[in-house]
Order: structure tokens, then C-alpha cells, then sequence
């Protein structure tokens, strides 16, 4: 494990409990999406399970509507065991249990079922965002205050063998005062091929580093520009449309970010490589304890981002996610019977290697490549 994320570990452990209960939060509001829908059109739920694991590991609360309520130990999802629907509770059954006649239900319903969780997220998402505006108020920039230095260029590496380091502060250059990217800029520019004295303000430590531009004004950095945020109150009904725009940008704008991961869609000049990088439960984490150390509206905002990133990630159609689940729906209602258990359950197989395979890799980039902290 890197140093830095230990020391992160170390220093946040309540934002990082806070994080834990909210991602386990959304997972449960998903999977009473599956759960409420599949009750009310009659299926059986033998398993409402929060976390994944064997039952002998779990904490098991009770059973209530036919339904055995479970915390299992491994807190990346969860699940509703629901037998009608062949889903991934297929998963270690031999063939004769898989085959093994249920109740069919219309085409229709199993998809609602389906679809249910990923709905459920979307409001949820919704009401937070639309909540934040009413409470809080709909965020808007103000004046900047202090400029810092954002990714350091791979190719330009004036500023980075100077010593100037991703996070610093601009106080001054060459005696003049820094505020604005502008001000850092000009200050650069008018010294080519010149050694001026940067001021930084490093974890609150001030400390002078020289650095001479190249001859174009250039030393290979980019300037994050730190506002003032303004929180405006808006009616309830403002927050509301405001409420549903924002959810349906931000949805957009994941799914751009998800073809950038995998080279389908360009990525915006400028956008450093960390921005795509795959991170997993332990990067989630880590995010949530600086936004909660941030305030309630960075918090849950937060919340309601990974309740749209949820929801995008289940309706891929993929067998063990619930887009994977919508496609054997339709398959059925175009051929017109069931696609064999058994099939079904040797692709939940694949795709459960496959999506472990990911989670593992993740995971490295967790501990090797942590996010970058402030």
C-alpha cells in the first residue's frame, strides 16, 4: 500500500465510516428496488442480501415477508434472490436445480424487475440533487481566490525538475502577487529563457523555487483556478426542474466518461490521463472522506453522482447486471420460451470472472495509483 493512501486511511476514519454506511445506503435502495416490485407481482424473494458471502458469514436480521434479511461481509453490492427470474443466485447450483420448473411471470414484469433497482437509484439521485438546491442552495462560482498548480506535463518538464509539485499553491512569482491563473501566466510569459522565483504555498509551509520558462514562456504545468462557491436557496419547484436537468446532464456526461475509459469517445484536450483511470471500492472510499470533510452538500452530492454511476454501470447489458438481465427478458418474449438456466448460468460464470478480474485491477490502481488528494 502506498504511503499516501495509508496515511489517508490513518487520518479520516470518520469520513471514511461515513462512506462505508452511504455506499451501503445506495446499494440497499437499489436492491429494494428489485425487492418491492418482484413482491408486488408475486414473486417469491427468499433472500434480500446487503453484501455478498455465504450465509454462515453473515449477519442475518431476521425474516419478514417470506424474506430473509442478511449483511454479508463483502460490501460491493448485493442482491435479491429471486428463483422465477434464473438470475445470479444460479450461480454454484448444479444442472438440476437450475432446471428445476418455477412460475412464469409475463415478459413484462420480469423486466420491471429487473429495471427496478436502476430506477429506484435515479430517483434517489434525483430527490438529493433536487434537495440540495431547495436546503442548501444551487452552487455558483465566485471570485477566485488562490490559484494551484494542477498536472504536471510528461513532456515539459521544467516546473517538475524544479521541484514545483501537483497541490501547490501560487504565491508569488518573481515578486508579484498571484490570484488568477492570468496573473500566473502573464508573470511566466514575460520571463522567457529567465529564472524567476516561484513563492508556493505547500501543506502550509511556504518555500521559494527557482525556475527559468523555456524560450516560449512555457514550464509545463496546469492552473486550477480555487472559487469562492455562493450557495443560492431555490423554490421547491425551481429545485425540482433544476433537479431533473442536472440528473439528466450528469447521466450524459458518465456515459461520455465510461466510452473515454474504453476509447470509444475522445477525450477533451487538456484532460489529464488520472481523470479516466479505473478505480474501485477503496478509490470510492477515499473520494467520499474528502467530500465529507468538505460539508454535507459536497458529501451527499457525491452520493448522488454514485447513484447515477450505479445505475449506468447495472443497465450495461451484461449477464449478472441488470442490463444483462433485460436482454435473456427479451430474448424470451422474441422466441417466445425461458433461455436455458444452464446457458445462462455458464455467461454469469464468464462475467463473474470478468468482472473480478476488474475489481482486482481496481483495486491495484487503489492502493499503487490512489487518487490524488488536495
Amino acid at each position: 500500500m502506498s504511503s499516501q493512501l495509508a496515511t489517508f486511511l490513518a487520518g479520516n476514519s470518520l469520513g471514511i465510516a461515513a462512506m462505508i454506511l452511504g455506499f451501503a445506503f445506495l446499494i440497499l435502495v437499489h436492491e429494494l428496488g428489485h425487492w418491492l416490485v418482484a413482491r408486488a407481482f408475486g414473486f417469491k424473494t427468499p433472500v434480500f442480501a446487503i453484501g455478498f458471502g455465504k450465509r454462515e458469514w453473515s449477519w442475518v436480521l431476521g425474516t419478514w415477508w417470506e424474506t430473509e434479511f442478511r449483511i454479508s461481509p463483502i460490501l460491493l453490492g448485493g442482491y435479491v434472490k429471486i428463483p422465477e427470474l434464473t438470475d445470479e443466485s444460479a450461480l454454484g447450483k448444479d444442472k438440476s436445480e437450475l432446471e428445476t420448473p418455477v412460475k412464469q411471470f409475463p415478459v413484462w414484469q420480469k423486466i420491471a424487475v429487473a429495471l427496478a433497482g436502476v430506477t429506484m437509484n435515479m430517483l434517489l439521485a434525483f430527490v438529493m440533487i433536487a434537495s440540495l438546491f431547495a436546503f442548501i442552495g444551487k452552487p455558483t462560482a465566485g471570485d477566485i481566490q488562490y490559484t494551484t498548480i494542477g498536472e504536471l506535463s510528461q513532456q515539459v518538464t521544467i516546473a517538475r525538475d524544479a521541484g514545483l509539485q501537483t497541490g501547490d499553491r501560487i504565491v508569488s512569482i518573481d515578486g508579484v502577487s498571484v490570484t488568477t491563473p492570468e496573473d500566473a501566466i502573464n508573470a511566466i510569459k514575460s520571463h522567457p529563457g529567465q529564472e524567476v522565483v516561484f513563492v508556493v504555498d505547500r501543506s502550509g509551509k511556504q518555500s521559494e523555487i527557482h525556475v527559468t520558462p523555456g524560450p516560449d514562456g512555457r514550464i509545463g504545468i496546469a492552473l486550477n483556478p480555487q472559487v469562492r462557491i455562493v450557495y443560492e436557496k431555490q423554490p421547491l419547484g425551481t429545485a425540482i426542474v433544476d433537479g431533473i436537468k442536472t440528473t439528466g446532464t450528469q447521466t450524459v456526461a458518465m456515459f461520455k466518461g465510461i466510452g473515454m475509459m474504453v476509447g470509444l469517445v475522445d477525450k477533451p484536450q487538456g484532460l489529464p490521463d488520472s481523470a479516466t483511470d479505473v478505480h474501485g471500492v477503496v478509490g470510492i472510499v477515499q473520494i467520499g472522506a474528502q467530500m465529507f470533510e468538505q460539508g454535507v452538500f459536497a458529501f451527499i452530492w457525491l452520493l448522488a453522482m454514485l447513484n447515477i454511476n450505479l445505475a449506468i454501470m447495472n443497465v450495461l447489458p451484461l449477464p449478472l447486471l441488470d442490463g444483462g438481465h433485460v436482454v435473456f427478458f427479451a430474448a424470451e418474449g422474441i422466441m417466445g420460451k425461458p433461455v436455458s438456466p444452464v446457458f445462462k448460468e455458464r455467461l454469469y460464470r464468464l462475467t463473474f470472472a470478468l468482472l473480478m478480474a476488474l475489481m482486482i485491477f481496481a483495486l491495484y490502481n487503489d492502493i499503487f495509483n490512489p487518487v490524488k488528494l488536495p
